[in-house]
């Protein structure tokens, strides 16, 4: 009796422990056992999607061996609802848990994104979005936040001039935010002490500075030319004459069809230096290192006018008599008049 006793006990505790015994295995081999994906793969995890969603694409991807162990992996971890969205590159060997931390780390793929000068924000949230990256609806409304400007330290009613051209490292979608504080650090870091030292001795303080070097970056064809441009505008504001900058009156306008008529130099809005006195009451794009430069470093020369040759480059002229001469000579169109 005791013998057929101990028997079943013998059976029932192999049948209980069995099991236990194979799973606690299979649990060590899922854990230990680095997974080969069998092609390179690109993982997009979008905001918001669940833990088991995300384990079964990579069980589907053949990234993990089992979905329902990554699972238990990660509420073991407590880390189920950590995962960053984005684009995840899976392509060498790697166990279950460093695909984990991976997805906590929000160890994502980054694609250049690069904002050449003189964009503005319309501009820039327009490539933005078309490139993927987020939504130009979003970028725009960051743009002009109040609290956001505020905490940046930045004047003025929007984030125009203020975000420094360059390529960054983006993740996909959501990125507007990310963006904006990037290149807003970007340009602090590149608007030198010694640039801003310069521009406030002309009597610019940061905004008048940025706004004016917008002016520059439109108007000019090339780096080299910047400084006798910059010269120009620093001239006629010295002798209390308007700017009568093309670039300008093309910023206010909504109905701008690439072709600038005598109507728009008459539109007396803000930016309308055609119109209005000095400098307008903010950047019309967003400059760059050497239009920054230039407008705090002007060239010593004493023109008062310039027009542009249809080449990219310009004449420049001390008189209005010589201006005239050079605009009957090259001018085309309205369109290419400048100061």
């Amino acid at each position: 009796m005791k013998k057929r006793l101990r028997i079943l006990l013998g059976c029932f505790a192999a049948a209980v422990l069995l099991p236990i015994l194979v799973i606690a295995a299979d649990v060590a081999w899922f854990l230990t056992q680095p997974v080969q994906p069998p092609e390179p793969s690109l993982v997009t995890i979008a905001p918001g999607t669940g833990f088991i969603r995300i384990a079964s694409d990579l069980e589907e991807r053949r990234i993990i061996r089992r979905s329902s162990y990554f699972v238990a992996l990660a509420r073991y971890k407590e880390v189920q609802g950590r995962v960053h969205a984005g684009d995840y590159r899976f392509e060498h060997p790697a166990r279950p848990a460093e695909v984990l931390r991976r997805l906590v780390e929000g160890d994502v793929v980054r694609y250049a994104f690069t904002v050449p000068e003189g964009l503005t924000l319309w501009d820039i949230g327009t490539r933005l979005e078309r490139e993927g990256f987020g939504r130009a609806e979003v970028f725009l409304g960051l743009a002009r936040d109040v609290e956001l400007l505020s905490r940046l330290g930045i004047e003025g009613p929007s984030l125009e001039g203020y975000l420094f051209p360059e390529t960054y490292l983006l993740e996909r979608g959501d990125a507007e935010r990310r963006l904006i504080n990037a290149m807003v650090r970007e340009f602090r870091r590149r608007a030198l002490p010694e640039w801003r030292q310069a521009a406030a001795d002309l009597g610019l303080d940061l905004h008048q500075w940025v706004t004016l070097a917008s002016i520059v970056q439109a108007e000019a064809g090339s780096d080299a030319e910047m400084p006798v441009i910059a010269a120009v505008f620093h001239n006629r504001l010295r002798l209390g004459m308007r700017l009568q900058a093309d670039p300008t009156v093309i910023y206010g306008v909504e109905d701008y069809q690439g072709r600038i008529t005598r109507r728009h130099l008459r539109d007396p809005h803000a930016y309308n230096t055609y119109v209005i006195a000095g400098l307008p009451p903010g950047p019309i794009a967003n400059p760059g290192a050497a239009a920054l430069k230039a407008t705090a470093f002007p060239s010593a020369d004493d023109y008062l006018y310039f027009v542009s040759r249809g080449d990219g480059s310009h004449v420049f002229s001390r008189t209005l008599e010589e201006h005239n001469r050079a605009v009957r000579r090259y001018i085309l169109t309205p369109r290419n008049s400048s100061p």
